[in-house]
């Protein structure tokens, strides 16, 4: 019979794991009807219909009936309020309720950029091998398969996804201007501070040659197919192709990395291409990545991960910072656990919103998907693209892939 492990309990129904342990002894006494499950010495909660509804209803009682002295309480600063839309407030509010998790995207807005283009900075003065560094040697090193699959278009339009800074793509800019064929250059990103440093960068680069076009988006649901309605039904149209830039594996950050993909796929024309740059999954990749510095026998988190936290005014030492690799999921994250309940108060003039959080939960800030090349591959056939050519760093630890839109094929729903 299928069981529970404990620890898929404690996440699963935000729950400790003394409360795990209270319900299965509990459930021997006869005191609960839990159906339970020996295995090898222990004893864990059998995977039931049954035990399913009535673990939940056991999850919020104790909710109801929590001890609120031992509760403390922490509202967003009224910087939160300024930066964020209330839809976005919103999707923050829903994703910590439901998911137990911080969208990352949201990490980039306001001091959030500063803090990113300060570390990619770090990156390149470094000179260590990352992935900053591997993207822009393998753009430089697909330049000419670039070339071939550009043959016979006379204006590109790039547009560049979750951009960040710009420094990835600069190379790349170069070469469409020396080639004369750089049309327009499209940036997308859901922070404006991001788009205004990635602005700053090109104008410092390339002066007057370059038109910089920002526009502020979430990728994740909001197309940009509006923003080349003019080239794509223009006089010139058979001679205008788009491409896509997803540069540095930003799709593995998200929850569900085919939806990203699914709303980019949704906003290509038949003859676009889509190139992307990811890490894919290695044994020196799920033991090694960056954190921040230990304190009192854990760790700090570092800047690029602090931010909406620090916005959200969750003092530190509420908190355990958490990093770890999930060899199931296959899934590398950063995430905090509390150590004390906390409620979370969300005030607006029309009402208040709270978020009942309890001692143990955890709030998830940071996931790294681990994928094959050939997993990655096929996130992007899923959702209806075409591999048109692939090509790898020589230390094995950047993939750069072209693709196109699968026109011949159904699309997986």
């Amino acid at each position: 019979m299928p069981y529970f492990k404990h620890a898929e309990l404690v996440n699963q129904y935000h729950v400790s794991l003394k409360t795990v342990h209270n319900w299965i002894d509990a459930s021997k006494q006869g005191k609960l009807g839990l159906k339970l499950q020996a295995v090898g010495g222990r004893t864990y909660v059998a995977d039931t219909p049954n035990n399913n509804l009535l673990l939940k209803e056991l999850a919020e009682q104790g909710k109801k009936y929590r001890n609120t002295r031992h509760q403390a309480t922490a509202t967003p600063v009224s910087k939160f309020y300024d930066l964020f839309t209330r839809k976005q407030i919103l999707d923050i509010i829903n994703n910590i309720s439901v998911h137990r998790e911080i969208p990352r995207q949201y990490n980039y807005v306001g001091e959030g950029a500063t803090r990113w283009d300060e570390y990619t900075k770090r990156l390149i003065k470094d000179g260590t091998p990352n992935l900053l560094e591997n993207t822009v040697e393998l753009l430089h090193a697909n330049l000419g398969s670039v070339d071939l699959l550009l043959k016979g278009y006379t204006r590109v339009n790039v547009i560049d996804i979750g951009l960040g800074n710009a420094l990835p793509v600069k190379d790349l800019l170069e070469h469409l201007l020396e080639r004369g064929i750089l049309h327009r250059y499209i940036a997308i990103d859901i922070s404006e501070e991001m788009l205004h440093i990635a602005q700053r960068n090109i104008n410092e680069w390339f002066g007057d040659k370059i038109k910089f076009e920002g526009h502020a988006r979430d990728i994740s649901f909001e197309h940009f197919d509006d923003v080349l309605v003019d080239d794509m039904l223009g006089k010139d149209a058979e001679k205008t192709i788009n491409l896509v830039l997803l540069l540095g594996g930003t799709p593995a950050n998200f929850r569900k990395p085919t939806d990203l993909l699914r709303t980019i796929h949704d906003s290509m024309g038949s003859e676009d291409l889509i190139l992307y740059t990811v890490k894919p999954d290695s044994e020196l990749t799920r033991r090694y990545f960056s954190l921040g510095v230990a304190v009192d026998g854990g760790h700090s988190l570092a800047p690029i991960h602090s931010y909406l936290f620090s916005l959200l005014n969750i003092d530190e030492s509420m908190y355990t910072v958490e990093r770890g690799y999930n060899e199931q999921q296959r899934v590398r994250f950063i995430r905090v656990r509390l150590n004390r309940a906390l409620r979370l108060i969300f005030k607006f003039e029309d009402g208040e919103r709270h978020i009942d959080l309890e001692k143990g939960d955890t709030i998830l800030l940071w996931r790294a998907w681990h994928r094959t090349g050939l997993e990655l591959i096929s996130q992007f056939e899923k959702v209806g693209f075409s591999l048109i050519h692939s090509s790898m760093a020589k230390d094995r630890e950047c993939l750069l892939t072209i693709s196109g839109v699968d026109t011949s094929s159904d699309i997986e729903a």
